[in-house]
């Protein structure tokens, strides 16, 4: 018998990367993996002392990495909370969206699980 997560091939699950490292950014991501439809490719935090560490499997990068991550790995997704961290210029959320990757501004306000169904409806999944 398969496992939950086996029913999806790996081309159906969702690349992302999360601007912020706060408790939102931490609540979603633990809940979009739990989903087993999504991997978080990196977390964007401007704090030069958390440079690299790990949070829930990714590691964290400085915001000048973002696009050269998002093309890397062929994100998916850039997720993002409203009045939250580093906001990317226009420049990049336009090189983001050349790389088929959708930006979603996320409002904090929000419970985790309308959060995560407004994640899916944005990446249609």
């Amino acid at each position: 018998m398969f496992s939950w997560i086996a029913r999806f091939r790996k081309a159906d699950i969702k690349k992302l990367i999360i601007i912020g490292i706060g408790y939102s950014s931490h609540n979603l991501s633990k809940a979009l993996l739990a989903t087993g439809g999504y991997q978080i490719i990196a977390y964007i935090d401007e704090e030069p002392w958390n440079h690299l560490n790990q949070m829930n499997g990714a590691k964290l990068y400085y915001p000048s990495e973002l696009l050269a991550l998002a093309e890397k790995h062929r994100v998916d997704g850039v997720l993002k909370f409203e009045g939250e961290g580093w906001q990317p210029d226009n420049q990049s959320l336009v090189a983001l969206k050349k790389l088929s990757a959708v930006y979603i501004d996320l409002d904090g306000s929000l419970k985790t699980d309308e959060q995560v169904r407004m994640v899916n409806q944005c990446l249609l999944f």
